[in-house]
């Protein structure tokens, strides 16, 4: 396989609510609607800029997650953490690291959404 056939890659997070996903991800993250399968929804995907993050209706998989305390991080590069972090506090994220200079590069902050997944925000600095 050429490896320059690979583009892009996009993290699908198991909820247990697609709905209530889609509601946070859009109000409280500030991503964009992009699709939404099935009757009642059991797929669904967000986008902003060229980034997408899809969901997927899987209750045993989030119980598991919440009962052995994991949380899947999803790192996300960004373009201004100052401007995100504000917006994503002001709108009520659950921010679990503060935004701060990196040793690897990054200004970075990172937030618990409401699957228990840990969304690094991070700008190359």
């Amino acid at each position: 396989m050429n490896v320059s056939q690979i583009h892009s890659t996009v993290p699908v997070i198991s909820t247990d609510d697609i709905e209530k996903s889609l509601a946070y991800y859009q109000h409280v993250l500030g991503f964009a609607f992009d699709f939404q399968y099935g009757d009642p929804p059991v797929y669904a995907g967000v986008h902003s800029g060229n980034a997408e993050i899809y969901f997927t209706h899987s209750p045993a998989l989030v119980k598991f997650l919440r009962d052995q305390s994991f949380h899947p991080d999803i790192f996300i590069w960004i373009n201004d953490a100052d401007y995100l972090f504000k917006l994503h506090v002001q709108n009520g994220a659950e921010v679990i690291e503060p935004l701060s200079n990196r040793p690897w590069g990054a200004r970075q902050y990172v937030v618990r959404d409401i699957n228990g997944y840990h969304l690094k925000f991070a700008q190359p600095i």
